[in-house]
């Protein structure tokens, strides 16, 4: 199994994807975000190749779905591919393909789209849309609670995950939004306890606990921590 979705937050102008799978290191493979989209690749044929071109086009101002209509019509792997998410105009596009294994479906819906193949029942696609939903707070935190949903309504019809994660763009860049497990077993569950201990070095980096080590002139390069994409 692999579920994920993929979101927008018009606010902050932020672009997201959490991910969970059977499949080892899904954060290394699966999600694609820059200041131009969020996009999703999962199944039997994901990679690099869809995620960069994508996002090349979508920074040469093509639009999500004339993106990727043009990339899927051009691969014969396509029927094994499940592809989805959302563009800086808020168009969203997703796409199944007919080799993906069931249960697998996709949904869209207002700034998010979402995704899975070898899933326990069609509840887990739709218990990832509604928890996304229904939630409030920081953007990551909304993805990591949609995400969270999915082991609620049944998950991997085969067992337990291998891997999750969840990577976000946004200004400022901050620890926690890129963030991967690695590790057999409840992965999703130990992403949740990784946010938890980035939002908490976050905290430890305000201004009066800067203050307290380097004095009055905190250099700005100390108060942020650039992350890679």
């Amino acid at each position: 199994m692999t579920i994920s979705i993929a979101a927008r937050d018009p606010e902050s102008s932020q672009y997201g994807v959490a991910v969970a799978s059977a499949f080892p290191a899904v954060g290394a493979v699966c999600p694609w975000v820059s200041a131009d989209g969020a996009v999703v690749t999962q199944s039997w044929d994901a990679g690099a190749d869809y995620g960069e071109s994508l996002h090349y086009l979508l920074g040469r101002g093509l639009s999500l779905p004339t993106a990727a209509e043009a990339l899927v019509a051009g691969r014969e792997g396509s029927v094994g591919l499940q592809l989805h998410g959302i563009d800086a105009g808020g168009n969203t596009y997703a796409h199944t393909g007919e080799k993906c294994v069931d249960h697998a479906d996709h949904v869209t819906g207002e700034e998010y789209t979402v995704a899975g193949d070898l899933l326990a029942s069609p509840d887990v696609i739709d218990a990832v849309a509604a928890a996304f939903e229904r939630a409030s707070g920081r953007f990551t935190d909304r993805l990591l609670t949609a995400l969270e949903a999915s082991e609620s309504a049944g998950g991997d019809k085969r067992g337990d995950n291998l891997s999750a994660a969840v990577l976000v763009h946004g200004e400022p860049p901050k620890l926690y939004h890129n963030l991967r497990v690695d590790t057999p077993g409840q992965p999703i569950t130990d992403l949740r306890e990784a946010y938890e201990a980035a939002l908490e070095t976050e905290r430890g980096m305000d201004d009066e606990e800067m203050q307290k080590f380097w004095g009055d002139e905190v250099p700005e390069t100390i108060r942020e921590y650039p992350i890679r994409y």
